[in-house]
């Protein structure tokens, strides 16, 4: 008997889609069959790939940073202040070091942290079922990449202990950075200036050009994805979207809005409805949210 290999997944309707299209596009005697190099899957990261609440790991990151550099700043002050207070906690926490110090803060932070709800490191709530999917689609011959609205170097510095990705495929928000030659040798220093947010309409171009190709298979959560998706369902041949419902508050949480940003569902669940793209209810679809705790 072949091993399941989705087996956090429930026998429901999502599972089933994921799996017939899965054997659609690498059969070679189907009609939908795509050669390797065409099979591209893209995600989404915060809320899609793992827990985004109550607040992005990221922006925990840039609180204890700030406190460390001796300028705490509340949630309330952020939320208070907008866009320009995020932007400035940004400059604060990862402007003026080189990438190579931004590397070791970001990996000390991700060891020691901890979520305060789950009590984990943040790197422990990464969804089990979407690890399994990760999986799938490798061995059958995708190319999964993550786009996302967080940092690069950030998700760059664990994605690849986590996701199993290569850092090329992790494609965030973007700042400006510096070479210059220091006492160490060549150094690349991170700028003051956002140069690329990667959400909404910007995801399908970051796809263009770093991949060049347009993906079979793209997974969101919220409306900030939602050009993605589309993106992704405007393949010429069978092509599979997924969008991830946060409907489970007792494992995990339920909710239809980021934590910081506001991007809702109300656009992305539409779409799915109207396209028939897949919606993964959590608290159906999943029999297991984390992986088991080691």
């Amino acid at each position: 008997m072949t091993a399941d290999p989705l087996p956090s997944w429930r026998e429901t309707s999502a599972k089933q889609s994921i799996v017939e299209f899965v054997a659609a596009v690498t059969r070679p005697d189907s009609p939908d069959f795509v050669p390797e190099p065409d099979r591209i899957a893209v995600f989404d990261n915060d809320g899609t790939l793992w827990t985004e609440q109550p607040v992005y790991a990221q922006l925990v990151f840039a609180l204890d940073r700030a406190a460390e550099l001796g300028h705490p700043t509340s949630l309330e002050e952020l939320h208070a202040g907008g866009m320009p207070a995020l932007m400035e906690l940004l400059k604060l926490t990862h402007a003026g070091v080189t990438t190579d110090e931004f590397t070791a803060l970001s990996r000390s932070w991700m060891a020691s942290a901890r979520h305060p709800r789950f009590g984990r490191p943040y790197s422990a709530l990464v969804y089990q079922p979407m690890l399994e999917l990760l999986g799938l689609l490798d061995r059958s011959g995708f190319s999964c990449w993550i786009f996302s609205g967080g940092g690069t170097d950030f998700m760059r510095t664990w994605a690849s202990d986590v996701y199993g990705l290569p850092p090329h495929r992790v494609i965030g928000s973007v700042g400006e950075t510096e070479f210059r030659v220091g006492p160490d040798g060549p150094e690349l220093v991170k700028g003051d200036t956002v140069q690329v947010i990667n959400d909404g309409p910007q995801k399908p171009s970051s796809i263009h050009r770093h991949v060049g190709q347009r993906p079979i298979v793209a997974a969101g959560n919220t409306d900030g994805d939602l050009a993605m998706l589309q993106w992704s369902a405007g393949s010429p041949g069978r092509s599979l979207q997924l969008v991830v419902h946060h409907t489970d508050r007792d494992r995990e949480y339920a909710y239809d809005n980021d934590p910081i940003l506001g991007a809702g569902t109300e656009g992305v669940l539409a779409a799915a409805a109207d396209q028939k793209w897949t919606v993964i209810d959590m608290a159906a679809d999943w029999s297991a949210v984390h992986p088991p705790a080691v």
